[in-house]
């Protein structure tokens, strides 16, 4: 399996798990879904707003409870910073035409 649909596979899987994660009742976000949704409002929101709204509402429901000392300490995990990385990376290859479809197609399969 090539490194871009290995990724690829990890930003669906993780779509799949956010409403799991979100539902739990956790004290702390999870660093890595956190990271993964972050990164993928980055990209999307520009591309596809609409992509971008659904994120929006799974990193609602993920940050729900925490306090901003949270958050932040969240941000500054090596797991967050590494999953939002992996994102940035994986969305700077992606060529301009197909940024609509990698935004609505990531957020379906969830």
């Amino acid at each position: 399996m090539r490194s871009d649909t290995l990724l690829r596979a990890c930003l669906v899987g993780a779509c799949l798990v956010l409403p799991a994660v979100a539902g739990a009742d956790a004290p702390q976000p999870d660093a890595h879904a956190l990271g993964v949704a972050e990164g993928m409002i980055n990209y999307c929101g520009s591309v596809d707003p609409a992509s971008a709204e659904q994120v929006r509402q799974v990193i609602k429901q993920l940050m729900q409870g925490a306090s901003e000392l949270q958050l932040a300490e969240v941000r500054k995990s090596d797991d967050y910073r590494k999953a939002y990385d992996s994102v940035g990376a994986f969305t700077a290859k992606i060529d301009p035409r197909n940024a609509k479809h990698f935004c609505s197609e990531s957020l379906a399969a969830k």
